[in-house]
């Protein structure tokens, strides 16, 4: 029926079907061995297609957050603004539109009684601005260069590097984009930075574009200089891990990730006394990078 077709292109296009996660594996592999691994273990790791709207302030809402809250934090934001739509499960409620947000005269003030704190002034900010730049602004950075599209994300108030290449990866069709923090730093760190830096016989197995290896092996070497994360080590670590896999970094980044993830909580679970480092207190300034 034309529902069931519809509904199967909606769900092809959320999950990105059209991408063979086998076949991206398969070049990853041939630059890392270690990956063939993963393509075992991370079965189903794919990036998601996301309406870039509910995508971005999901995000605006991420900083210094935890996941139970974020998703706290949308449910209400989605109950105020939101269309409620009655369903044999019960009532649920659509993400609400910009235009539907900039009807309130008072954004800050709501989102401010809503929980959000801090962060209901850079939704006001960016509604104002998204206003102002017309409705298909964000759309069309679907269309433009991954550096003019971040560019165009980092107009907005809330929006750092971090949450901006998670838009542009997990919304705007920019595959090579590669969300960096302190975890996916260590991820570089541990996984790359001595097979590369050091000598050829640590990166034997690897196998790296010849055009390519002596800026990979130096990025490296850089990188390694860091013993604790910044600005610039999280640059290095992205650029290593988009020269590496590009063109789907992202995608490879994604499963390099849920794998140290798995590898943390089964540490968690094996001495559950172990705590994690305490994180510094966050100016303002790191907020908004964030």
């Amino acid at each position: 029926s034309e529902t069931n077709d519809n509904l199967k292109s909606l769900l092809c296009d959320y999950f990105q079907l059209h991408v063979s996660l086998q076949g991206l594996c398969e070049q990853w592999i041939k630059v890392d061995p270690e990956f063939k691994g993963l393509a075992q273990t991370q079965t189903g790791v794919r990036i998601l297609r996301q309406p870039v709207v509910e995508n971005l302030f999901t995000f605006i809402a991420s900083s210094n957050n935890n996941i139970k809250r974020i998703t706290m934090l949308v449910d209400k934001l989605c109950s105020r603004y939101g269309e409620q739509i009655e369903t044999e499960k019960g009532a649920f409620f659509t993400f609400p539109s910009v235009q539907m947000i900039a009807r309130d005269p008072a954004v800050e003030q709501t989102m401010k009684e809503l929980g959000f704190g801090y962060r209901a002034k850079y939704y006001a900010k960016t509604i104002e601005c998204l206003v102002k730049l017309g409705d298909e602004y964000l759309e069309n950075l679907r269309h433009v260069s991954v550096d003019v599209a971040r560019a165009g994300l980092l107009k907005l108030s809330g929006v750092g590097p971090k949450v901006a290449d998670c838009v542009l990866l997990m919304s705007l069709d920019k595959a090579d984009a590669v969300p960096v923090d302190t975890h996916i730093w260590q991820v570089a760190q541990k996984r790359y930075v001595g097979r590369l830096a050091g000598s050829k016989s640590e990166s034997a197995g690897m196998c790296l574009p010849p055009e390519k290896q002596e800026q990979i092996c130096e990025l490296a070497r850089q990188l390694g200089a860091f013993n604790s994360p910044s600005t610039k080590a999280y640059e290095l670590a992205q650029a290593l891990i988009v020269t590496l896999f590009t063109p789907y970094a992202g995608w490879a980044q994604g499963m390099l990730f849920s794998d140290d993830l798995v590898d943390s909580v089964a540490a968690t679970a094996v001495n559950p006394k172990t705590k994690p480092k305490a994180k510094p207190k966050s100016t303002s300034a790191k907020r908004k990078a964030e």
